[in-house]
């Protein structure tokens, strides 16, 4: 079963804050992210597609824009593949339950390590020991409704909206570090569609939106997805540690 499906994302920003200047948590937006949290907490494999839009540090604290898209596959408890594509980026990650491989289309590189033996642990070790983000989902774990209701100082059902052709409940989340908004369906299953993340402590503001789309749940996928062999001509490289 999938407990959680993240990084370290949501907690590297949603600390508590004491200096909050408003302090409200309303029931109504609260029950919508619990039946959102609740359902990926059934899941034994779930499938989607991200367009990622942020802001990058370029220089001298000038931001700009980057875009990118994935495609995503996870089998709990243990198997992830996932492929990114972007303006000069066209890569795939594969877990296989004891290793990680990382593969360029561009570049024709690759490079395996050995991992965690369960997938949450393994995408916090991506991110802690490589600065590797492998996915944008960072809503889709059972414990992230409570987990942004103790960080978050101000939670607001904000009414619903059409977003992306879909009907879904648009929800408003802040403390003194980040905003967060979130549009969460309006149907049997309350999918999150988008959400938009605006980090407020650095010397500018900026941000980060994804849009998800084409859900799968409960497939039975095949093995070799989660596999990788290196194509003809790949070269192998060593994944430096950001420790060292």
């Amino acid at each position: 079963m999938i407990k959680r499906i993240c990084l370290m994302f949501f907690l590297l920003v949603i600390g508590t804050s004491v200096h909050s200047q408003e302090h409200s948590k309303d029931t109504a937006a609260i029950q919508i992210l619990d039946k959102m949290s609740s359902i990926f907490g059934e899941l034994k494999s779930v499938g989607f597609k991200t367009q990622v839009s942020k802001d990058v540090a370029f220089a001298n604290n000038f931001f700009i824009k980057e875009f990118t898209s994935s495609q995503v596959k996870i089998a709990g408890p243990n198997k992830f593949a996932i492929k990114v594509n972007g303006d000069k980026q066209e890569d795939k990650y594969s877990y296989n339950g004891s290793q990680v491989s990382y593969y360029s289309f561009t570049n024709n590189i690759y490079t395996i390590a050995d991992a965690p033996n369960n997938l949450i642990e393994t995408i916090d070790w991506l991110y802690d020991e490589f600065a590797v983000e492998v996915t944008s989902a960072d809503v889709l774990y059972p414990s992230f409704s409570k987990d942004l209701v103790a960080g978050m100082d101000y939670i607001q059902y904000l009414g619903e909206t059409m977003v992306n052709g879909q009907r879904a409940f648009h929800i408003g989340c802040s403390n003194d570090s980040v905003t967060i908004q979130l549009w969460i369906s309006n149907d049997l299953y309350f999918l999150p569609v988008k959400t938009l993340i605006t980090y407020l402590e650095d010397p500018y503001a900026h941000q980060h939106e994804v849009d998800f789309s084409d859900w799968e749940f409960n497939l039975e996928y095949p093995e070799s997805i989660f596999e990788f062999s290196p194509p003809p001509g790949a070269r192998q490289i060593t994944w430096l540690n950001q420790k060292n």
